[in-house]
């Protein structure tokens, strides 16, 4: 704990000097801009070259980019809400938006002039993400959705057809396993994994104002996706160390060539080609509600501690990275593009060949509840779906005691 303490005491040490050496002359502006691009796949490299081409353009802007983990972006901005030491400019999961604005710091961007021209150059379900009532609290930054990839070669030697129906992915996880073959793999219960299975059928978390989870989380058409899965998983069809802490995780199994098929992100076509794995990918095949995959990625958000002539520096470099050409160049290094023409551009696809059928995915993507005891919420339904998974309680039982547990959360 104490060298917790330390480290973070010095973190907020270096931030005040940082911002003690800006001009206060108004004339040159420092920005500090805290996010999580990976240096391991060549996105900081990129992060800092069009860093470099914003500052040639704006003279007067310097742009001071400080690395963070997943958590500590958001542990950072939790000390700082108190401290009032925070960035000027955020790149983090989208699930910070809803955290971050009952902390009450983030900024409105949706106040500046020229945001819907701005947010009508990139995907709509991505930029949901950030809309709090009728407000935006930042600005889709890059995306991501899940498609199904399946081994061609497991797929060939059982004579089983591409599925077109989630009902046909079900039936050929079946048959897929044998000789040793598992048909599916899901690494995760959360609704980040089997929420695109309960919208696929008309299904849903909490009540659209999110003021309940009765009737919803543990609704008939629930209790019935998660009795396949169950029944998958007793067949020995469906494996994943969140249900069986055992299981060989989702990467090394396709390596192996132990899985058959997976609903997954980008990440899985890299870590695939990687192990030169015969896959191909297709969008979610449909449930009887249509195909309806879970929405991931990060947003750009700006905070009210900023001075005024900082949060319009901020929204224009934010502006830049969310135009076609940031947006292509961080496409080459693994991040799927927002911009509405970066998506469609050829440099991007050749970097991501698969970002056509992304695309398609993301056209009736769902993001999870804006809600800022989310994470809380989503590690309860984890929790009581893998325990209907494997048996250990009944389904419905499960599913009630998660509505129980949740409408709890959402009446603190």
């Amino acid at each position: 704990m104490f060298k917790k303490l330390l480290v973070v005491s010095l973190f907020l040490f270096t931030s005040l000097v940082l911002i003690g050496c800006t001009d206060k002359t108004g004339e040159a502006i420092t920005l500090e801009f805290w996010h999580n691009y990976s240096a391991s796949d060549g996105q900081v490299a990129v992060l800092e070259t069009l860093i470099d081409e914003f500052e040639a353009e704006n003279e007067n802007v310097t742009i001071h980019p400080v690395y963070m983990e997943w958590q500590a972006l958001k542990d950072s901005v939790a000390l700082g809400a108190n401290t009032g030491v925070l960035p000027d400019i955020l790149r983090g999961d989208i699930a910070f938006v809803p955290q971050f604005q009952s902390l009450n710091v983030l900024l409105k961007v949706s106040d500046f002039d020229d945001y819907e021209t701005a947010a009508a150059k990139v995907l709509t379900a991505p930029n949901s993400s950030n809309k709090m009532g009728t407000d935006y609290y930042g600005i889709a930054s890059n995306t991501n959705t899940k498609i199904l990839f399946y081994n061609k070669t497991l797929l060939q030697n059982a004579g089983v057809s591409v599925p077109t129906t989630l009902d046909q992915v079900w039936t050929a996880s079946q048959t897929l396993t044998t000789g040793g073959k598992i048909g599916y793999v899901e690494p995760w219960t959360g609704i980040w994994n089997v929420g695109p299975y309960i919208w696929s059928n008309g299904g849903d978390v909490l009540a659209p104002d999110y003021s309940t989870a009765t009737g919803y989380i543990n609704s008939s058409i629930v209790v019935d996706v998660i009795t396949t899965l169950k029944n998958l998983y007793a067949a020995g069809a469906l494996a994943g160390p969140s249900m069986d802490p055992g299981a060989v995780g989702d990467t090394d199994g396709w390596a192996s060539g132990l899985y058959a098929m997976q609903l997954d992100g980008p990440w899985r076509a890299a870590s695939n080609n990687a192990a030169n794995v015969n896959y191909e990918a297709i969008p979610l095949p449909a449930g009887s509600a249509g195909s309806v995959s879970v929405l991931g990625g990060e947003n750009f958000m700006l905070f009210k501690t900023s001075a005024v002539a900082k949060q319009e520096a901020a929204w224009e470099f934010v502006k830049f990275m969310t135009d076609k050409h940031a947006q292509v160049e961080m496409a080459k290094v693994g991040q799927m593009p927002v911009n509405i023409e970066a998506l469609a551009d050829a440099e991007a696809i050749a970097a991501m060949p698969l970002l056509p059928v992304f695309a398609t995915a993301l056209a009736t993507a769902k993001a999870r509840p804006v809600i800022a005891s989310w994470s809380e919420i989503e590690n309860v339904i984890a929790t009581k779906v893998a325990l209907a998974i494997t048996g250990q309680k009944d389904v419905q039982v499960a599913m009630d005691e998660c509505a129980t547990e949740i409408n709890a959360i959402l009446a603190d």
